[in-house]
């Protein structure tokens, strides 16, 4: 919405005003408003929350010169309004004049004086004061009569002197306001192409900073925001671009006079920048810096030219995608990056959403198998039977339905790379006893075949239960265990690091704005202090969550305490009882594990099978496990 803001100095041209406004184009972004000044009250400045300002005389002189930067349109009075005033002082027999006016000057002054009958004397009258002072002037040089606006009325009126006022006409309103709907519009459009720009550049991988010819900051997009690393809290418009990075290659680009591109450090990372002019003819009228992270240039151009990034066969994430400043996750990151030295298996310990998977995904990134396939695998999200196939593959015919030309393992997948096992701790314990062999021997067989492949796999597992609890339950071979724990991380709950809580939100803020092309809000150090003190039973998922919810729901530029309360961000949680299903109902058990990952045909064709073998293989796998407990019960019975 753009407004207009007119000053009103008297009940007449209010009426005229408004006469007016009726005639006007109707539109609805924007508004007209007015506002009754009369002369230059000290309070004229806070009115300057409109666009376009439309006044007259003094208040006109004022209003420019508090807000040069904003469009400020003038009522005109019109030779004929002060011809016909003048009319007004021969009808009262006036013998001198005094017209008090500002910039106004007449070449046929005799003429005029001939026909009102009296001299005339123009004193100029910018603002009240001299106003006032060319009022006692002219008292002295014997003025009988006063010809001015309201302010000088007013003047006369108190010192009891005759006066004539210079009406505006209608005319001259009308003209004032239809300069002010065009500036208006021009206002509207010009806001709407840069909202259109603002969406384009916040939608953009790439850095992007406009500065100016002095080096400040005039524009900046929310990933520049997430390179440079700054918070939420800050607004970088205005401030010297130089001051972004604490770096003499970073200031070298910024001060050299010509276009150029340049590979540059930025907070640790390679950036690929491009300078260029806004103007090849001028360059002093500012600059274009364009940054792009060069690990993903190099990934799309990888990309593009082999064309074999498989998903789920390439590591997404490295040590600097792991935020956090506490000595509990610097020690983390300092111990997995001495682990990616070497081969050896590594067990990672942590609560669901603490970032298991990212420091598996950073192993291997910084390991010397990087260029190898990664393979993942959340081990608690398929049954036995199909968990088997997955992991070693099976040959064509080894079981009815299976794929004509048999299936390759995740392990062979995994050669000469790593493969993460996520929830290893469910595992079922039949097959425990194969992955330990294929751990210890280095080679795999495959379902229905009598040969074996040999394998170069290095194993990252995770788990969010204690394994040792359930070894000692019987429910984990325990020589399996200390073959996937040769090394251990253990990664701290967010509750036990809050001092990264602030981090991690202005990151997630950033970054989620970055994707829908929003404002950065603003967090208020009262909703900062609600967030660290927080528990996050989920840890940084629950956080990430919660920072998309924000800027999803929020519209406001900041997210306050009170915001908080009322999305109802942070909630009591409450233990779930288990379920028991029927027994009619048990056949389905495997499909409901699946149903958060994968349907029944997404994982059919995964497996290479048709819908009617996989219901099979699951009803198989019902059976076998009734089985099980019918004989646990018949065991417990007979003891």
């Amino acid at each position: 919405m753009v407004k207009i803001r007119v000053f009103i100095p008297h009940l007449e041209l209010k009426e005229i005003f408004e006469d007016v406004v009726k005639k006007l184009p109707q539109y609805e972004t924007i508004q007209i408003e007015q506002q009754y000044v009369f002369g230059t009250p000290d309070d004229l400045a806070k009115y300057g929350d409109a666009d376009v300002l439309v006044a007259r005389g003094m208040t006109y002189e004022v209003l420019k010169k508090l807000f040069p930067d904003k469009h400020v349109i003038e009522v005109h009075v019109s030779s004929f309004d002060i011809f016909d005033a003048l009319v007004e002082c021969r009808k009262q027999n006036a013998g001198k004049i005094a017209l008090c006016l500002h910039n106004r000057k007449f070449k046929s002054m005799k003429e005029l004086e001939e026909l009102c009958g009296a001299s005339i004397t123009i004193y100029d009258a910018p603002n009240e004061a001299s106003t006032e002072a060319a009022v006692h002037q002219a008292m002295e040089d014997g003025a009988d009569i006063f010809v001015g606006a309201g302010t000088m009325c007013g003047i006369c009126d108190r010192l009891g002197l005759k006066r004539v006022h210079i009406h505006t006409n209608e005319e001259a309103v009308e003209v004032a306001m239809k300069e002010a709907l065009n500036a208006a519009r021009t206002i509207r459009q010009e806001r709407a192409k840069s909202d259109i720009i603002e969406a384009m550049l916040n939608h953009s991988e790439e850095g992007v900073l406009a500065i100016s010819d002095r080096g400040r900051i005039l524009a900046i997009n929310n990933q520049a925001y997430r390179i440079f690393q700054i918070s939420t809290v800050d607004s970088l418009v205005g401030t010297p671009a130089a001051e972004l990075e604490q770096a003499d290659d970073w200031e070298n680009l910024l001060h050299e006079n010509q276009a150029r591109e340049r590979i540059l450090k930025i907070k640790g990372k390679d950036y690929y920048v491009q300078y260029k002019h806004l103007s090849e003819e001028a360059a002093e009228t500012g600059a274009l810096v364009f940054i792009r992270n060069t690990d993903r240039i190099m990934e799309e151009e990888r990309k593009i030219r082999k064309g074999l990034a498989e998903k789920g066969l390439t590591a997404k994430y490295s040590f600097s995608d792991i935020l956090g400043k506490s000595k509990a996750i610097r020690e983390n990151i300092h111990m997995a990056q001495r682990y990616s030295r070497v081969n050896s298996n590594v067990l990672i310990v942590g609560e669901t959403g603490t970032g298991k998977e990212l420091f598996a995904h950073s192993i291997h990134q910084a390991s010397s198998r990087s260029d190898q396939p990664f393979v993942a695998l959340n081990c608690a999200a398929l049954p036995e039977n199909l968990l088997e196939s997955e992991l070693f593959g099976y040959e064509a015919g080894a079981f009815s339905g299976a794929a004509k030309g048999g299936k390759i393992g995740l392990f062979e997948l995994a050669h000469r790379g790593t493969i993460f096992l996520d929830e290893i701790g469910e595992i079922p314990i039949t097959l425990q006893a194969k992955l330990l062999r294929v751990l210890q021997e280095k080679e795999i067989r495959r379902i229905g075949s009598t040969s074996v492949h040999p394998i170069d796999v290095r194993v990252v597992s995770a788990t969010n239960i204690n394994i040792e609890e359930k070894i000692r339950g019987g429910q984990f071979r325990s020589d399996l265990y200390y073959r996937l724990n040769l090394l251990d991380i253990s990664i701290p709950p967010l509750r036990e690091r809050r001092e990264d809580v602030q981090e991690l939100v202005d990151f997630y803020l950033t970054r989620f704005a970055c994707e829908m092309g929003k404002r950065i809000p603003t967090v208020t150090p009262e909703a900062a202090q609600l967030l660290m003190q927080y528990d996050w039973p989920g840890n940084v998922r629950e956080l990430r969550n919660v920072c998309e919810r924000l800027i999803v729901l929020n519209d406001s530029d900041f997210v306050s305490a009170e915001l908080l309360r009322q999305l109802k961000i942070f909630r009591e949680s409450k233990a779930r009882e288990p379920v028991i299903l029927p027994e009619e109902q048990m056949e389905d058990t495997v499909y409901s594990r699946l149903k958060p990952k994968k349907k029944k045909k997404e994982l059919a064709e995964e497996l290479g099978v048709s819908r009617t073998t996989l219901w099979r293989m699951a009803k198989r796998q019902s059976e076998l496990e009734q089985k099980q407990r019918e004989q646990e019960i018949s065991k417990r019975r007979s003891e």
